[in-house]
């Protein structure tokens, strides 16, 4: 189901061209033995101040960049963040991927220099650092390992 409605998704946002107005593409799918409506809006362009009244209150969410890559990209619940929500420097490459729970920074996170390579990765807990991160430089070498439950 993903497959297709990722493939209707593309076929929407090619089909519709670029144009200089922001766009949204939305699509309902309600789920089966729940009551809570699944939405998927795909925000074409990143310059829009109508954007923050875009995003669904359940269901995926993903932001485009102008040239059409996403830029972020999770699902919501109750209208907050809640699973795995990455995000994307504009050429693809990724840029950190962070686990949320009811809108809360909560588990592994991870981000990268536009290069690709790590530059820290960690765990939150209720919003704040926890347990021990990992640093490094634009080159991929190990700076250091800092541990929060020590501070």
């Amino acid at each position: 189901m993903k497959h297709i409605f990722l493939s209707l998704t593309l076929i929407t946002f090619f089909a519709c061209g670029n144009t200089d107005k922001n766009e949204k593409v939305k699509t309902e799918t309600p789920q089966q033995n729940t009551d809570i409506k699944e939405e998927k809006f795909t925000i074409k362009m990143s310059n829009s101040s109508a954007e923050e009244d875009s995003i669904p209150q359940n269901g995926e969410y993903i932001k485009r960049y102008k040239n059409g890559n996403v830029e972020m990209q999770g699902m919501m619940k109750n209208g907050k963040r809640d699973g795995l929500w990455k995000s994307f420097y504009d050429d693809g490459t990724p840029w950190s991927k962070t686990t949320f729970k009811d809108g809360i920074k909560n588990g592994p996170t991870t981000t990268w220099y536009e290069n690709g390579k790590i530059r820290y990765e960690g765990s939150y807990e209720n919003d704040s650092e926890k347990g021990v991160w990992k640093y490094y430089d634009e080159k991929g070498n190990f700076i250091k390992t800092f541990d929060y439950d020590k501070q």
